[in-house]
């Protein structure tokens, strides 16, 4: 990043928010003054937004059959790492977590952190991934892969589409 000088006052006040002014030194003053309240709690966030965010993060993270957390995923694995760290406890397998989650209606738009299901392979096995919005999802792939973000329209994965799904709120 280049250094820019800051320019005019209300610009600076801006800036230095952003990090753009030169730190004061803390004097006994400012150590002694009691510490500000506590900024006020956001609304309670969606769980499935807070899964996706959750998933995203992981990006990059490689691929690792029975994988279950940053140090490598497998498919099933990131969906129920990501819903963990979101307070929804979710099965380990990915048809125990197909079965789990409701069917999202045919025309119904799907939102983050719906689970997507394809085929894999002759045998009938499932993949899962998670949808993140605009027509993308996040999932771990495959051995030798890592975590990363995939178009539900592209042709590989529009012909191994199985069903979308939606893991309800615990209650």
């Amino acid at each position: 990043m280049i250094a820019r000088p800051c320019a005019g006052p209300a610009l600076a006040a801006l800036l230095a928010i952003a990090g753009c002014a030169q730190p004061s030194a803390v004097t006994s003053n400012q150590v002694d003054r009691p510490a500000r309240p506590p900024l006020e709690a956001a609304p309670e966030a969606d769980p499935a937004d807070e899964a996706a965010m959750h998933a995203m993060a992981q990006l990059g993270s490689p691929y690792r059959f029975g994988g279950t957390t940053p140090a490598g995923f497998d498919c099933s694995g990131l969906v129920r790492y990501s819903y963990g760290l979101a307070g929804i406890a979710l099965p380990r397998e990915t048809g125990d977590q197909r079965r789990l989650a409701i069917p999202v209606a045919s025309g119904e738009a799907l939102r983050p952190g719906d689970l997507l299901f394809f085929r894999r392979g002759r045998n009938g096995a499932l993949h899962v991934g998670m949808y993140v919005g605009h027509g993308e999802f996040v999932h771990a792939p495959s051995s030798g892969g890592e975590v990363r973000i995939e178009r539900l329209e592209a042709p590989h994965w529009k012909q191994r589409f199985i069903e979308a799904r939606r893991v309800a709120p615990a209650s």
